[in-house]
């Protein structure tokens, strides 16, 4: 007679892997039953299967540092998050935040499992609630040297102490939050919000460095050397973002990345607030696209064309550096754009990108035609340094932020001596 199986008492320990794997699992649940989605719903948010989703919340198998991430994005938290949740039985806070949390302090067995080179690297930033956009694996560029990443840190810690001094405010005046499709169409609808927002409509503007800082957006040019060209970060405090480009850059480059990064922002805090991770691909399509339609409006080129009368077979590589200066783009930018709006011939298109390509290759990548004038790089910062001089004791501060970012900052001159005046008398002289 075959032996039943004896099942372990209920207060039997099981072993650390499975506990681990069983915590985290109805950490897991805890928090999709917070958000109010179920197991299909989050698996398709995640581009898992139901049964997936299922698995781990069971604890049937320990999710891997992808898995994972991909799951806590939709969810709208951090691995470090559900780690203090499943690991000290918390409950799920109201507001689950977007940053780094206590992993060192909270699982020092599971720290190198949990935290990659790159968390690390940011990791000054992130305990500021200074979080990056867009992760290496879905950004096409390098990781910036440590001492990039040091740099960048005192910049913007410059950047909010000043603001503090000046009792600036310093929230976004614009949503940094839209819900939209990470495909063409919903970076022409979401380029078509944003625009709206600032009151630019379908209307032209050479300044939107001047424009997006007017709106709360901070934007700093500093050098980001090792092929870096942009970066981005949310500020989690004030609900604003950092904008970080590449000072070396020409200015339609630099116009580009800037449209780019306020992309890859709307990307980190879609869905209200709760970062969706795509495929790298899609991410850096989705931002071109969006950069495409931010700074070369539908309406807009449409219009331009109409207004010459050319044809898709008229277009010529002077027509386009002529045409382009107008919107401030690259010549490649605006003939991209001609053809994605069907305004310019295939065959047309690609002799005129042809010589485009073959200008860079010859001039060192500098623009062809008439160039934009460099743009304002750091006009809020020099702002609020201005003012912060006069506000009483802030003067050696406001020194120093001024030599970190590049910025002229006139010593204080002995007072003119007093003369007496010999001008008009006043309505009231006798």
């Amino acid at each position: 007679m075959a032996q039943k199986r004896l099942r372990p008492p209920a207060s039997a320990d099981v072993s650390e892997p499975a506990g681990e794997a069983a915590r985290i699992g109805q950490a897991l649940r805890q928090l999709r039953g917070r958000r109010g989605l179920r197991q299909k719903e989050l698996a398709q948010l995640c581009g898992m299967k139901s049964g997936q989703i299922c698995s781990l919340e069971l604890g049937r198998r320990q999710p891997s540092l992808r898995t994972l991430r991909r799951v806590c994005a939709a969810l709208g938290t951090t691995p470090d998050d559900l780690l203090r949740i499943a690991m000290r039985g918390e409950s799920p806070p109201q507001n689950m935040t977007d940053g780094a949390g206590e992993t060192e302090a909270l699982l020092p067995g599971l720290r190198e499992l949990f935290e990659t080179p790159e968390d690390k690297l940011f990791a000054p930033l992130s305990r500021r609630g200074i979080l990056r956009t867009m992760r290496q694996d879905s950004y096409a560029a390098p990781l910036p040297s440590e001492d990039t990443v040091s740099e960048i840190e005192r910049r913007i810690t410059d950047y909010l102490r000043v603001e503090a001094i000046c009792g600036a405010f310093r929230k976004a005046a614009i949503p940094l939050s839209f819900p939209f499709q990470p495909d063409a169409d919903g970076a022409e609808a979401l380029a078509d919000s944003v625009r709206r927002f600032l009151g630019l409509g379908d209307s032209i503007v050479l300044d939107y460095v001047s424009v997006l800082e007017n709106r709360g957006i901070r934007i700093l040019f500093l050098p980001l050397p090792g092929g870096n060209e942009s970066l981005s970060f949310y500020e989690r405090e004030h609900e604003s973002a950092f904008l970080i480009i590449n000072d070396a850059l020409t200015p339609e480059k630099q116009l580009f990345r800037l449209a780019i990064e306020l992309a890859y922002l709307f990307l980190f805090t879609r869905n209200n607030g709760k970062p969706v991770h795509e495929s790298a691909e899609t991410n850096r399509r989705f931002a071109k696209y969006f950069a495409a339609c931010f700074l070369l409006p539908r309406a807009a080129v449409l219009f331009a064309a109409a207004s010459l009368g050319a044809g898709r077979n008229d277009w010529t590589f002077p027509l386009v550096l002529r045409v382009k200066r107008h919107f401030g783009v690259s010549a490649e930018a605006f003939c991209y754009r001609l053809l994605e709006l069907g305004q310019i011939s295939d065959a047309t298109a690609n002799g005129i990108l042809g010589a485009i390509h073959g200008y860079y290759e010859t001039h060192q990548k500098r623009e062809p035609g008439e160039t934009l004038p460099a743009l304002l790089a750091n006009g809020r910062l020099a702002d609020l340094v201005e003012r912060a001089r006069g506000i009483p004791g802030a003067f050696d501060e406001a020194r120093t932020i001024a030599h970190h970012a590049g910025i002229p900052f006139e010593e204080p001159s002995a007072p003119a001596p007093r003369l007496p005046f010999f001008g008009y008398p006043g309505p009231d002289a006798p």
